[in-house]
């Protein structure tokens, strides 16, 4: 499909859904953010080892499949550095009389290639995590990658024994380059971990961002909440136009990454929460023990809100809630539960980020105010 027709198709599925799941009979006009260019704009894929005969293979799952690995040489989607490394490990990793992780039978080494592309200095990093076993392959990686990859600033090495097949490892090591990936949006500069969050597309980032700043119509005096804040960038941009800002974070290895990325810019206005949102919700006791809420931003995984997480935030009464989404089906259920709760609640602008081209993905921001 011709990549306007795309973005096309991608907006009648929004409103389509919106009206199925979310009971709307109205909606405001649904405008599309499409890409300069829809291709090579991932920055961060995530690969899986497979096993083809005596060859490991590199790739990603067959739709539907748990086991089938399609072994693959480019990533049209993703910068022309972050394939040259993906066929280099391929190549690397065939040198040792180790087999890819098999996860019908719990054996094998290899797992996952997790590559990150900085967008502001080209930059990568590599995450490969494997099962238990012995380091000295990976010491031979951090020898050889940066050598076929000279873009490679940053090596580590996870291990996992789980048997779900997720790329998180029990166990991290760092073992060439950097630390950290650095990078930017708009005037905020970050650091990346190998675990953070961090939205895959940054090249449209700092659009839906500054279309958050827009739609907040900030003037310094405000108390702003940010949910759901992963390494904390929507609050630091909010920053500079409000009183203060509250970021609440589950994962402690983003919070602790959020509050670094505040003070590498200066940003002082601005604290950070360890703790799921329904929890430090229930009660209502994160607005009373904080200043009252101007505005609440959300950006919650896809599975939308937690159900405890409706009452507290109706209550909150916060005059403007900004909803940022990756799944349209649970923000149309999330929006019918607050309206039907709250009829004061109108949604006042609907904007499509097309963050995923060629795919059936989208980023969607709902700006909410009360009438």
């Amino acid at each position: 499909m011709a990549y306007p027709a795309q973005v096309e198709w991608r907006k009648e599925r929004l409103v389509e859904v919106l009206r199925r799941e979310g009971g709307f009979r109205e909606l405001p006009p649904v405008e599309a953010v499409p890409m300069e260019d829809p291709w090579g704009y991932r920055s961060k894929m995530e690969f899986s080892f497979g096993q083809d005969g005596d060859r490991v293979t590199l790739g990603l799952h067959e739709r539907a499949s748990f086991r089938r690995i399609v072994d693959i040489v480019s990533c049209p989607i993703a910068p022309p550095a972050v394939s040259d490394l993906l066929l280099a490990i391929k190549q690397a990793v065939n040198q040792f009389q180790l087999t890819a992780y098999n996860p019908k039978i719990h054996q094998g080494f290899w797992r996952y290639a997790v590559i990150r592309a900085s967008l502001k200095t080209g930059g990568l990093m590599l995450l490969l995590v494997t099962n238990e076993g012995s380091r000295e392959p990976l010491d031979a990686l951090a020898r050889e990658l940066p050598r076929a990859v000279p873009q490679l600033a940053s090596f580590w090495w996870g291990v996992s024994a789980r048997v779900s097949d997720v790329a998180q490892p029990e166990r991290l090591m760092h073992l060439a380059g950097s630390e950290v990936l650095e990078d930017g949006v708009g005037k905020i500069r970050f650091e990346v971990r190998p675990t953070n969050f961090v939205q895959p597309n940054l090249l449209l980032t700092g659009q839906i961002y500054e279309a958050i700043r827009e739609a907040a119509a900030l003037t310094g005096q405000e108390a702003v909440y940010d949910l759901y804040c992963g390494t904390g960038l929507i609050a630091l941009i909010l920053a500079e136009r409000a009183r203060a800002v509250v970021g609440v974070e589950s994962e402690a290895e983003n919070v602790a990454s959020a509050s670094r990325n505040a003070a590498l810019n200066g940003i002082t206005n601005v604290s950070f929460l360890g703790g799921k949102v329904e929890d430090l919700l229930r009660g209502r006791s994160l607005f009373k023990a904080g200043p009252r809420p101007s505005l609440i931003v959300v950006d919650p995984p896809r599975a939308g809100l937690h159900k405890e997480v409706y009452g507290p935030l109706l209550q909150a009464a916060a005059p403007r809630i900004l909803y940022l989404s990756c799944n349209p089906v649970s923000l149309a259920r999330d929006l019918k539960v607050l309206r039907e709760r709250d009829s004061s609640l109108q949604v006042e602008k609907v904007t499509l980020f097309d963050f995923f081209p060629h795919t059936a993905h989208l980023e969607v921001l709902v700006s909410l105010r009360r009438g």
